[in-house]
């Protein structure tokens, strides 16, 4: 059994999405059983609630231009990956980016709007109209027994906030083989329980090519961005393989 992981994306109007096509030709080449799109492919830059109305580029943003560059994505990626010999079970988890739009629905100043913000609608029901299978924010999947959500929360928190830490402490804490996005950075590690079984962690949240302005030069540069394949998948254990961007920009476009 393998799978393969998908990183955020956080596709706007403007960004580079030839690494797009470049994992969904490795993909086809080397056909993952099961392929998992963590959350975070739309942006949603215009339902940010980090920005209000009067700042910088705010004239500029569009919910519609926003949906529509992700399905433009999303639809070359999957025309892509499967043929008539290859149709792998494709799962998505919705990420906070996306879940910006029901936020947006159920806010006090944009509730107007809900009629017309519908996350179902506009995200939800056409995945599923593509055969692929869709999860809702923080809603934990398990797979071949892994764990798979955009992110955990800390059980042992009062908090829902992301869980943080070290790889070592995010298994101690969640107690399971994980896999999540949304964090910025590249975390891996493993455990053994005391009758041998190995639990592995995984932490991806960066699958692109643009620099965002609010994580400043520093941690866009020490970032790294790239798709995991999982192979031998069993009881939560796997074996890890790293494909970089840089890679896949060489070797697939």
């Amino acid at each position: 059994m393998k799978h393969i992981m998908i990183p955020d994306t956080q596709i706007f109007p403007s960004s580079k999405t030839e690494h797009i096509v470049a994992a969904a030709r490795y993909i086809k080449k080397h056909k993952p059983d099961k392929i998992i799109i963590i959350g975070d492919w739309w942006d949603m830059p215009s339902l940010s609630s980090y920005d209000t109305a009067g700042d910088k580029g705010w004239e500029h943003k569009d919910v519609k231009a926003d949906i529509d560059i992700g399905w433009k994505a999303m639809k070359r990626f999957l025309s892509l990956t499967r043929s008539p010999k290859y149709d792998p079970e494709i799962h998505f988890a919705v990420g906070n980016h996306e879940d910006r739009i029901m936020r947006a629905a159920n806010s006090a100043e944009t509730r107007m709007m809900g009629g017309f913000l519908s996350l179902k609608e506009l995200i939800i029901e056409p995945l599923q109209e593509l055969d692929v299978q869709t999860h809702e924010f923080l809603e934990i999947f398990v797979l071949d027994g892994i764990c798979y959500s955009h992110y955990f929360v800390n059980p042992t928190s009062l908090f829902p906030n992301p869980i943080g830490g070290t790889i070592e402490s995010k298994l101690k804490n969640l107690g399971h083989s994980f896999t999540m996005g949304h964090q910025q950075h590249k975390q891996t590690g493993e455990v053994f329980t005391c009758t041998g079984e190995r639990r592995r962690g995984l932490v991806c949240g960066r699958f692109y090519q643009d620099h965002h302005e609010y994580l400043g030069p520093q941690k866009n540069a020490q970032s790294w961005s790239g798709v995991l394949m999982k192979h031998e998948v069993s009881n939560g254990d796997y074996d890890l393989m790293e494909v970089s961007m840089n890679y896949l920009l060489k070797e697939y476009t």
